[in-house]
């Protein structure tokens, strides 16, 4: 707070008129306990009317627990002064006195004061504390779980206040099972389940953690429980089974102290409370024997105590007891037992022998519910009357009451469901007996060499049916393989197995490739897959190469497997396998003094060791049996092909690189060297020298043989006939353009006169055609001469004459040889020879001239006004029509002189046939 001060110029007497005069009656505030020192709590403001030094406020602490705090002289700021005294477990509240004086002498000095109220704030500075660091509990192992019984409460105290006070429990350990569970807000322990067959001691500890579960402060207690055993369990009969039991005594067996019985009873329940003990029942009393009986207090075994006498008495009733020594209370199980003196039984049960029942043999479908009927078992017995009646017992096999068995007619149950996977067969032996409390004593069950030969015991074999009920498994998620680049068609790739647990059809699997992922060289980004796949994957699972591989030479592929059953509901496995295209000389061998049997059995983790040093992906290629330098194959020695694969490239890595790691690797691989017997690592396509010492003291050195070559190619007919059917069209090709030029250069023989005249003049079908049209392309109305046009050159043969005024009927015909150094691109196209300059041999009656000419009279002259050439003798018309055409933009030139000579070439007469047509001589381009 600032405080306002007024002065006057008018100097006054020091002298307080009117006291000073606080803004609040009382202050409230609070601080958090353990603020530090210095830490704000209040400011208290006071007011004073007086000018100048008197109206001037201090302020100061009075009372109790000044001390523990400063206020501002000036400013009226509350400070902590002492932060050990703020602890709210201690002190919640704290009220202090602030004085407001005036600055008026002492005498005359007025004060004020203020109460200043401070409650100090919770934090959580305390921990939770246990009331007791060590709990004990007894209890007994049959504990009500539901609803659950309180075994004990553990409590702990945190002083601080609220949400930092609030103490949630929890177990930390020793909770095997979870058999207790703790109220996290109460500490109350209870059994979350049965302790019933627990073990008998447990040490927990548990946690109690301050604010609501969440704070940093805990503490922690043990629990020590001991669980008492309690009789839970009756005394169950196991012999006589039946509670109203019948044992036949032969009557002349009945003498002293005969065995009748053992009885035999079981109790659940451990120590004390599962011994049991055999008595009589004679009224209300257990006793050990009657006037007739006696039986063991331990054993069970009832005997005669005198003869007995069938006529006398023939039956006799007794009262069986199976009594536990339980504390403080026992159980007793009651029988009630007939005892019949019979007549002797002189046959007992057989069965019969022959292919049906010598072991009978049924059938059950796995996964059926329980209670099927599985089969009957039938002895036949010739005795008569009550001796004959037979009784049905499972003697051995019966693991767990798998099976039952109806004791009177002999039909066999099945008591549960059957899994074939987990077991396909069981065997049990069945005796039959007049007895119809037939007990199997312990020896007769272990002399099972003599329960084939007893014609009373029937063997039984129940095989379970299979049922299409397991998914097929491969046994690897992913292959790894590669394939060299120069492989044929059907090369080995890998081996792929899937395991269908099912049996026939139901275990059946069938192979293919869902998908054939190209990933190009250097890149971890397929192409997409490849259609069709270049590999194929036979039903036995082996992989192999469809295609030639050249194509994908350092290439590598993700081919995606399916193993489908054939039978319903064709459930289908997948696997990955990775091939990578190599050529020989990326491989690295592993020579192994060892056959190649025992290399493959330790395959993997020979791959290990070399991946875990290399740091990267190893794949075996091959594995092969040594060769030595002079080409003998050692079969207890092999070498094994493998090519190492970079992680983040996924390339084949250099060999180079490879050895140099394996070689800086050596001291650690030198162990494993000679446990997996290793001899090198080498270059697959590098000999490698072995050396050893022999018994007379001498080196013998060896060389092995690199790897090209060792690889002897198949004959493959497709390749063969593709190449023969190659070079055939290669050949045909070559003889096609051979012809093609001879007909080219193939000089016909002119023709006749008459042959002439019929194939290039036929007046009466040619059309007029526009003058001013190129011959070049008019093909489609000249289609008489179209051939003769374009296979014919022509010459034009000017007239032998002295001056231009010479007569023109001397036409002569010149040979074709002497125009062998005229350039013809066309039959119709002729270029003029050029031997002097163009401007006076070309004279085309004015201003044109071309490069270009057509058929035109040789020795005709071009006027300066005319257009067209004519021939002497020949009528114009007729001329041109015969030629194909009536005029031309592109016409002969004739070359001449002032003399009216050709200056380059000699000159001949134009020679005129009989019919009066000019005669040109063509000749074939």
């Amino acid at each position: 707070m600032s405080t306002t001060r007024t002065t006057s110029s008018r100097r006054r007497k020091p002298f307080a008129s009117r006291p000073g005069a606080l803004t609040k009656l009382s202050y409230d505030a609070e601080v958090l306990e353990n603020s530090p020192a210095g830490t704000h709590v209040v400011t208290v403001t006071a007011t004073d009317a007086d000018e100048g030094r008197i109206g001037q406020v201090m302020y100061s602490l009075v009372g109790e627990h000044s001390s523990e705090f400063t206020v501002g002289h000036d400013s009226g700021e509350v400070l902590v002064s002492n932060p050990s005294f703020l602890d709210r477990e201690t002190t919640a509240e704290i009220t202090i006195q602030v004085m407001a004086s005036d600055g008026a002498p002492a005498d005359t000095r007025r004060t004020v004061s203020v109460p200043v109220h401070i409650r100090i704030l919770d934090v959580n500075d305390n921990p939770p504390v246990f009331v007791h660091h060590n709990y004990h509990a007894s209890i007994v192992e049959n504990i009500v779980v539901s609803p659950p019984s309180p075994i004990v409460q553990v409590l702990a105290d945190d002083i601080d206040q609220g949400i930092n006070g609030a103490v949630r429990y929890s177990i930390v350990s020793g909770n095997q099972g979870d058999v207790f569970k703790l109220i996290e807000e109460t500490g109350i322990l209870y059994p979350a389940k049965s302790l019933v067959g627990k073990p008998r001691e447990f040490h927990l500890v548990v946690q109690a953690r301050d604010g609501d579960g969440n704070g940093q402060f805990y503490d922690q207690a043990t629990v020590d429980i001991n669980v008492l055993d309690v009789n839970l369990n009756k005394p169950i009969f196991i012999m006589p089974a039946h509670p109203n039991a019948t044992v036949e005594v032969p009557e002349n067996a009945g003498l002293p102290n005969y065995l009748v019985m053992t009885v035999k009873a079981v109790d659940k329940d451990t120590g004390d409370n599962g011994r049991v003990s055999y008595h009589l029942k004679v009224g209300n009393e257990n006793q050990q024997e009657t006037e007739e009986f006696s039986i063991n207090h331990d054993t069970g075994e009832l005997r005669t105590k005198i003869i007995l006498d069938r006529e006398i008495r023939a039956k006799y009733e007794l009262l069986l007891v199976a009594k536990d020594h339980g504390s403080p209370t026992s159980y007793e199980t009651l029988h009630f037992l007939t005892v019949l003196l019979v007549d002797t039984d002189d046959n007992i049960p057989q069965f019969p022998v022959d292919g049906t029942t010598h072991p009978y043999r049924f059938r059950l479908s796995e996964n059926l519910p329980g209670q099927q009927f599985v089969g009957r078992v039938e002895a036949v017995d010739h005795d008569e009357g009550k001796h004959a009646i037979i009784y049905y017992y499972i003697l051995l096999g019966n693991v767990d009451s798998q099976f039952y068995i109806n004791k009177l007619d002999g039909r066999l149950y099945a008591n549960q469901t059957f899994d074939r996977e987990k077991k396909g067969e069981y065997e049990l032996y069945i005796k039959a007996s007049n007895d119809p409390n037939y007990y199997p004593t312990k020896e007769g069950k272990e002399d099972l060499n003599e329960l084939d030969e007893d014609k009373s015991v029937a063997h039984v074999i129940i095989t379970i049916l299979d049922e299409n009920d397991n998914p097929p498994k491969f046994e690897r998620q992913n292959y790894y393989a590669g394939v060299n680049a120069m492989a044929n068609i059907n090369e080995f790739v890998a081996k792929l197995s899937a395991i269908d647990p099912d049996l026939g059809d139901n275990g059946t699997l069938t192979y293919y490739i869902a998908a054939s992922n190209l990933f190009k060289y250097g890149s971890n980004r397929s192409s997409g897959s490849i259609i069709p796949s270049p590999f194929n994957v036979s039903e036995n699972g082996k992989l192999v190469t469809a295609n030639y591989m050249a194509e994908y030479n350092q290439d590598r592929f993700i081919l995606d497997i399916i193993a489908k059953e054939k039978s319903y509901p064709e459930r289908q496995a997948i696997t990955r396998v990775h091939v990578w295209i190599y050529e020989p000389q990326q491989l690295i061998r592993v020579i192994l003094s060892r056959p190649p049997e025992e290399v493959n059995q330790e395959r993997d983790m020979i791959v290990a060791e070399l991946s875990n040093v290399t740091n990267s992906l190893i794949v075996v290629d091959d594995i092969r049996y040594h060769v030595d330098a002079g080409g003998n194959i050692h079969r207890d020695w092999c070498d094994m092909y493998l090519h190492v694969v970079d992680g983040p490239s996924q390339a084949i890595t250099d060999i180079p690189e490879v050895l140099r790691v394996i070689d800086a690797n050596y001291d650690f691989l030198k162990d494993y060297y000679a446990g997996f017997a290793i001899e090198n690592v080498v270059l697959a396509n590098a000999p490698v020298v072995l050396s050893q010492t022999t018994e007379d003291g001498k080196i013998e050195v060896r060389i092995s043989p690199a790897f090209v070559g060792m690889r002897e190619e198949a004959f493959d007919p497709a390749l063969a006939a593709l190449i023969a059917l190659l070079i055939v069209l290669f050949v045909g090709c070559i003889t096609f353009i051979v012809v093609c030029c001879c007909l080219r250069h193939w000089i016909i023989t002119p023709p006749s006169d008459l042959k002439k005249k019929e194939a290039l003049i036929k007046k009466d079908v040619l059309e007029d055609l526009n003058t001013t049209e190129n011959p070049l392309w008019i093909e489609q109305k000249l289609k008489l001469y179209e051939e003769q046009e374009l296979t014919m050159q022509v010459f034009c043969e000017p007239e032998t004459m002295t001056t231009t005024t010479a007569p023109q009927n001397d036409l002569e015909r010149r040979d074709s040889a002497d125009f062998s150094q005229v350039d013809n691109t066309y039959a119709t196209i002729q270029h003029p020879p050029r031997r002097g300059s163009l401007n006076a041999a070309l004279s085309l009656g004015g201003d044109d001239q071309g490069d270009y000419a057509t058929l035109s009279g040789g020795g005709a002259l071009h006027h300066n006004n005319s257009t067209h050439s004519s021939v002497r003798g020949v009528p114009r018309d007729m001329y041109e029509a015969s030629m194909g055409f009536q005029g031309s933009t592109f016409q002969v030139p004739l070359g001449t002189t002032e003399s009216g000579t050709d200056p380059f070439r000699p000159r001949t007469a134009l020679t005129i046939n009989k019919d009066g047509q000019p005669e040109f001589v063509a000749e074939l381009i």
